[in-house]
């Protein structure tokens, strides 16, 4: 079978990961840079290469999109789509995915539990955002990663210039309301239509965010049943079938904060000790042409 594994670098730890679990398991696996794909339409067909190959000799391909190739790689998978090509990733999930607020509709009108939010666009009085929701206050920006552009406000005079400096930057901005949490969330990994593996992520000493990338650590942690379908249930309500699903537990149950489109795995790896690149070839198989 042969296998692309699309990514802005090879040098990537998930990268290599998947690329060394499909050839493992005996497959053509080749790495295609993202940067480096042409796209081509014409009278007669749609056609997209890599190099001098074309992905109609590919069987199945695994995208992991960069938040700074989300554009490009909408039309990517949009064109993969129109030549019949399986992949593990669709354009519709990729954009709705990298844009939070997309992301509370979809999990709202799926009946999911979510922080309260709302969009701000432009400047408003402070007055107006505490009325709604008083803080402490959660402050996104709609196309953040990996912890990167989350702000949280404690104090009401904060609210107002913090807004202000984000629209004069042209910044779409998400506010949430702030659901209390010792500095950790649950990361579930969702592939196809199970949980491959859950773990809580907990914040270094010096921060507030669990996000592994700005130091916190994960620690295995055992989901329910019902914690597991409501992860399912979140990716698929973004159009996600490979997906990172992200809750805060309250007193009074989950609250859904993140559905992440690419999610890093290595922390979970640790965590748990499950395959979790082997999980994600297993569902590439299943979608390979036959």
């Amino acid at each position: 079978m042969r296998i692309g594994v699309l990514s802005r670098s090879i040098e990537y730890w998930t990268t290599k990961k998947i690329i060394k679990a499909g050839r493992f398991k005996g497959h053509d696996t080749e790495f295609y840079r993202t940067g480096d794909v042409q796209l081509r339409v014409d009278d007669v067909y749609f056609d997209a290469f890599h190099g001098a190959k074309s992905f109609r000799e590919t069987d199945v391909v695994i995208p992991r999109i960069g938040r700074s190739l989300t554009d490009f790689g909408v039309l990517l998978l949009n064109h993969l789509e129109l030549m019949k090509i399986p992949t593990t990733l669709s354009a519709a999930g990729l954009s709705t995915a990298r844009n939070k607020f997309a992301t509370m509709q979809k999990l709202r009108a799926a009946g999911l539990r979510i922080p309260e939010s709302f969009l701000v666009a432009s400047k408003i009085k402070a007055g107006d955002v505490i009325e709604r929701t008083p803080p402490p206050l959660i402050l996104k920006l709609l196309s953040g990663t990996q912890g990167v552009g989350v702000m949280k406000v404690e104090k009401v005079s904060d609210v107002g210039p913090i807004i202000d400096t984000l629209v004069e930057l042209k910044q779409l901005i998400l506010i949430q309301s702030y659901v209390p949490n010792p500095g950790e969330d649950i990361r579930m990994f969702v592939v196809g239509e199970e949980v491959v593996g859950a773990m809580v992520r907990k914040a270094g000493p010096t921060e507030w965010r669990s996000n592994i990338h700005l130091g916190g650590r994960g620690v295995l942690y055992q989901n329910t049943e019902a914690e597991a379908e409501m992860a399912v249930r979140a990716a698929k309500a973004v159009g996600l079938e490979i997906a990172g699903v992200d809750m805060i537990m309250a007193k009074d149950g989950p609250f859904l904060i993140e559905v992440n489109a690419s999610p890093g795995f290595k922390g979970l790896m640790k965590a748990t000790d499950v395959d979790v690149p082997g999980k994600i070839i297993e569902y590439a198989e299943s979608k390979a042409r036959k």
